[in-house]
């Protein structure tokens, strides 16, 4: 197996930013007297951003457009996100050691790209980041495989030769159906989820860097 580089999802992967996501949609529908059900964040965590709205409005009877919520929660989100954005154990030491191997690496989110570029910038990562594919890149969200395409394509690398790393179900779904190498990390949210579509699950970040060797 000849693994050439490297395509992370980004929320929940990279960083912690499901319970911020989380807390900003609470205030969003909190406004009209709504309490998010885990359920209905549950089936959100891994879509594009618009396809996570619409799941919200077909829960609950809000008074406002997809558009009109995309918008305030991003308003929201954003301010939370200034505040800083926690990083996932072994993100630091997984990237120093692909860096050692000189292996390019990608994005692959369900966020819009611009929310990807400013996450990379926070981090200081921008300028090591190969390619980014974004969810409002592409006409199909995860599960689809079009996002991890896309980013695989950008790198100039055949999707065979990929290490996807992902948190989600349908984020570790749509790098399997890209034909990738894949490995899930489970967070907070999907700790305990399913993940078939996974060739190996582990429990941080760290565990990846021995993986690298092995492939």
């Amino acid at each position: 197996m000849n693994i050439s580089a490297v395509i992370f999802d980004m929320d929940g992967l990279m960083v912690d930013t499901e319970p911020l996501s989380r807390r900003a949609w609470e205030q969003v529908v909190g406004l009209f007297g709504v309490v998010l059900d885990d359920a209905v964040y549950g089936r959100m965590i891994g879509r594009r951003f618009d396809e996570s709205a619409q799941m919200v409005l077909d829960a609950y009877d809000l008074p406002l457009t997809r558009a009109d919520l995309m918008a305030r929660k991003s308003t929201i989100f954003d301010a939370i996100r200034t505040q800083g954005v926690p990083v996932m154990p072994g993100l630091r030491e997984l990237h120093a050691a692909i860096a050692r191997r000189g292996l390019p690496w990608a994005v692959a989110t369900s966020s819009p790209r611009r929310h990807a570029q400013e996450i990379l910038a926070q981090l200081a990562l921008d300028t090591s980041c190969r390619a980014i594919a974004g969810g409002d890149e592409v006409a199909r969200g995860k599960p689809a495989p079009d996002i991890y395409l896309l980013a695989a394509e950008r790198l100039g690398v055949a999707s065979a030769n990929c290490l996807a790393l992902e948190d989600s179900v349908p984020g570790c779904q749509a790098a399997a159906r890209a034909g990738m190498v894949t490995v899930v990390i489970p967070n907070g949210e999907t700790k305990m989820a399913v993940f078939p579509c996974a060739r190996y699950q582990f429990d941080s970040l760290h565990e990846v860097v021995s993986l690298l060797d092995a492939l």
